[in-house]
């Protein structure tokens, strides 16, 4: 039986291509030629140059040319590898992203400076203590009104940098304190 002479030494016989399970010769990557051929063009479209035999001979300032030419011929679409860039989910499920839709549809979209200290006073008032964090009724204010700018509130002519400023500046209806740690607490008068 005659058996025809193989120039290819790197070519291992009765072996399956991992790319298309199929008992082809292959390589050393253990792709057959059709296999090797899609990597190599994924490789390219992909810019992973290093690792492209293809690339390897191509001069810097062509590389980006040999790609368009794989993506027009062959087209954008990877053939073997899966795509390194996986579309983000558009509609998040965590726990976190819902209470956030959650807080974005109610909030209140139109108010007024008014509207703000109101419901920083019926907060505090709610909690039944006599001294409340001020960090929770940051979160409550920020939650409750839409974009919430405390440069935007209180009289014109008046640039607040923090709502505790805001807040502080209306001593007849709140008290502001600070404790020994840094942590401000507040109540209404």
């Amino acid at each position: 039986m005659d058996y025809p002479e193989d120039d290819r030494p790197d070519e291992l016989i009765d072996t399956f291509c991992v790319g298309c399970d199929l008992p082809l010769p292959v390589n050393d990557l253990r792709l057959c030629d059709a296999c090797f051929a899609k990597l190599e063009r994924d490789l390219i479209r992909s810019r992973d140059w290093d690792y492209s035999v293809t690339a390897f001979g191509v001069a810097p300032d062509q590389l980006e040319a040999l790609r368009e030419r794989v993506i027009r011929n062959y087209g954008a679409a990877y053939e073997l590898i899966e795509s390194p860039k996986k579309p983000k989910n558009k509609r998040s499920h965590s726990r976190n992203t819902q209470r956030k839709r959650e807080i974005a549809a109610q909030v209140v979209r139109d108010y007024s400076t008014d509207d703000v200290l109101q419901t920083a006073d019926d907060f505090i008032r709610a909690q039944n203590e006599e001294w409340v964090n001020f960090s929770r009724v940051s979160q409550c204010l920020y939650e409750t009104f839409y974009h919430l700018k405390p440069k935007r509130l209180g009289e014109p002519g008046k640039k607040y940098k923090s709502l505790l400023k805001f807040l502080a500046d209306y001593p007849t209806r709140f008290e502001v304190k600070c404790d020994a740690a840094g942590v401000y607490w507040i109540r209404p008068r």
